[in-house]
């Protein structure tokens, strides 16, 4: 049991690694542009944050989960405050990227916006069906046309 724990840890940890690595590029791709547009200050400043986020993703890889459960515990014991703030930031973060990385449930759409479908799973409805009930009646309206049965 404690092993698979340690294989789950070690495999998100990797991938903690691995955004924030990705951060860290997209952060000096900004740095590049801030000095193209003659903003050196803040690209100085920019750069040094790159640079913390290119620490800190090479130290997590260097150290095991349970090195980075004794750091987390120095820390909470040296500075309590700044624990408990990072691992609140870090929950809304993290909260954060798996809702933005979820998949789309489009059952959780209205109906209105949901793509009806047959039987082999192609869409049914034409590009008015996508609007509200109340546009559909009034570009219906503006063809000359009667709504739609599906809506009735």
């Amino acid at each position: 049991m404690r092993e698979r724990a340690d294989a789950e840890l070690s495999t998100k940890k990797e991938m903690a690694t691995d955004s924030i690595s990705t951060i860290a590029r997209a952060v000096r791709r900004t740095t590049q542009e801030l000095r193209d547009q003659r903003h050196g200050k803040m690209a100085d400043y920019v750069d040094r944050a790159a640079d913390q986020l290119e620490r800190l993703s090479s130290g997590l890889q260097s150290k095991d989960i349970g090195e980075l459960f004794q750091d987390a515990q120095r820390l909470a014991r040296r500075q309590p405050a700044v624990f408990v703030g990072s691992a609140f930031a870090i929950g809304l973060l993290g909260a954060r990227f798996l809702k933005s990385s979820a998949p789309r449930d489009n059952s959780r759409q209205p109906a209105w916006q949901r793509p009806a479908a047959d039987s082999t799973g192609s869409s049914l409805r034409s590009s008015s069906a996508q609007l509200p009930p109340s546009r559909e009646a009034e570009t219906t309206r503006l063809r000359g046309g009667a709504p739609s049965a599906e809506r009735f």
